[in-house]
């Protein structure tokens, strides 16, 4: 009798003891919400993503295997998304099982990485996982990953390491969408949720440091109580506070608090505009499909260098950055056919590479002609279409001191209190956007931005 009054009080006191502790070890857990940023230390955090100006943008899972779009050719459900389909997986035989024959033996992170590099890229945001889930990395939490393929290797880990190893800045690509969980979207999301912010901290605590965090927005739902994206702004500030964050930590047709609002703008297949207020980046694909062109595809065809070297400078000159997509093939090796407009560009930017990187876009917005970057006392014109005679642009307030090509060749200009004539003779024009290097007695950026007037006047034939 004496030993059950002393079960019955020792139990009594026990399963209190084990609530508390629970209660203290959920507190424990609860990451409390970032300090504010001041506008000083948010420049700062990004100073290097706006003087990069040019990624590499690489889409590649196992659906390199049948050549077709990532995901989006996927044939079963897609819960929650633009077809307003009901939370809950419907399974594609043919499309979810492409990772058992997914064996990309030819793939060589460190000839990803040079490549990149010596093409004038200056960082790399790889899909770890887009939205029909399969996992590019060793997770612990789902058996659906590039784990369980005949390769069985850890790609965002070999390619974070080659990124380090050859100075390039890294950034993981991660839906948040996921078309192949059974818990995403389901009751109140809090399973889906668990799992998908503990993804997060394998890929922020797993790889050292990750430069970007590049998010595709959520499903349909609330974006504060179905999404709780405070709680993974949280997460991802306590692991990685330097990283620097996309636009995308949303819900699709839902509007999302300013504080989530990342740190930079997204215009996809499609080139900014200028704004020099807030950063932007448009991602474009290298090559062009129906419907996509983000993965490999075996009807694409790769856009020209001209092309390319235009998106460029229309992005810089926007005062904004271009993320290229590229999608290797399903042995692991970008194909020749996009590997060549990169090298040209690439080719463009070694003689044309400060006018781009460590640039800001002004004073003269974009126009017709082209139009221009600057950096301390420098200003580029990027010309595209010259006119007959002479490219007349309205006056800069500075003493011009001496103007030059880039890539070798003669300039010169006239500026009175109404123009600014340049001319450089057609043997010295580039083919596609040629360069000319205004050198001002004062720092450029102290300079108003400028609209041009359309078009811009030509000076020679028609007697003005």
């Amino acid at each position: 009798m004496k030993t059950r009054k002393w079960q019955v009080s020792r139990a009594n006191v026990l399963i209190p003891l084990i609530v508390s502790m629970v209660a203290l070890q959920a507190a424990e857990t609860k990451i409390p919400p970032p300090p504010a940023e001041t506008l000083v230390e948010r420049d700062a955090r990004t100073a290097w993503w706006r003087e990069a100006r040019y990624g590499m943008f690489v889409h590649w899972d196992m659906s390199s295997v049948a050549g077709t779009e990532i995901s989006w050719s996927r044939r079963g459900s897609m819960p929650l998304d633009n077809g307003n389909a009901p939370a809950g997986y419907v399974a594609d035989p043919a499309y979810d099982t492409l990772y058992r024959r997914f064996n990309p033996k030819q793939f060589n992170a460190m000839e990803w990485a040079r490549l990149a590099k010596s093409v004038g890229m200056r960082y790399i945001v790889f899909t770890a996982k887009h939205h029909g889930g399969f996992c590019m990395w060793d997770t612990k939490l789902t058996d659906y990953s590039i784990m369980q393929t005949p390769f069985k290797r850890d790609i965002v880990k070999e390619l974070a390491e080659a990124c380090h190893a050859e100075g390039l800045r890294f950034g993981v690509y991660y839906s948040q969408r996921d078309w192949h969980h059974p818990d995403y979207g389901m009751g109140d999301n809090r399973k889906y949720m668990d799992y998908m912010n503990r993804q997060l901290r394998e890929l922020l605590t797993g790889y050292g440091k990750v430069d970007v965090l590049w998010f595709d927005s959520y499903g349909r739902g609330d974006p504060l109580t179905f999404w709780r994206i405070p709680e993974t702004w949280a997460l991802i500030k306590s692991l990685q506070p330097q990283v620097v964050i996309n636009d995308r930590l949303r819900a699709l047709k839902a509007p999302v608090p300013k504080e989530f609002s990342g740190d930079f703008d997204t215009p996809k297949q499609k080139l900014g505009g200028y704004k020099d207020r807030r950063l932007w980046e448009s991602c474009m694909t290298l090559v062009d499909a129906p419907r996509g062109g983000w993965s490999y595809r075996k009807d694409g065809v790769a856009k020209p260098s001209s092309e390319c070297i235009e998106m460029l400078v229309s992005c810089a000159t926007g005062d904004g950055n271009l993320l290229l997509g590229v999608g290797p093939d399903a042995l692991g090796v970008i194909p020749e056919d996009q590997v060549k407009p990169l090298r040209e560009l690439g080719q463009w930017l070694e003689k044309n590479g400060r006018s781009i990187y460590g640039t800001r876009g002004g004073p003269y917005k974009p126009g017709s002609f082209g139009g221009s970057t600057r950096r301390g006392n420098s200003v580029f014109i990027h010309v595209r279409k010259w006119p007959e005679g002479a490219l007349k642009l309205p006056p800069l307030p500075a003493t011009i001191q001496s103007a030059q090509v880039l890539d070798g060749g003669e300039a010169t200009f006239q500026q009175t209190k109404d123009s600014l004539e340049l001319t450089v003779p057609e043997s010295a024009r580039h083919g596609v956007v040629t360069v000319v290097e205004l050198q001002l007695d004062r720092d450029a950026m102290a300079i108003p931005v400028m609209q041009i007037p359309s078009p811009v006047t030509p000076i020679g034939n028609d007697g003005k």
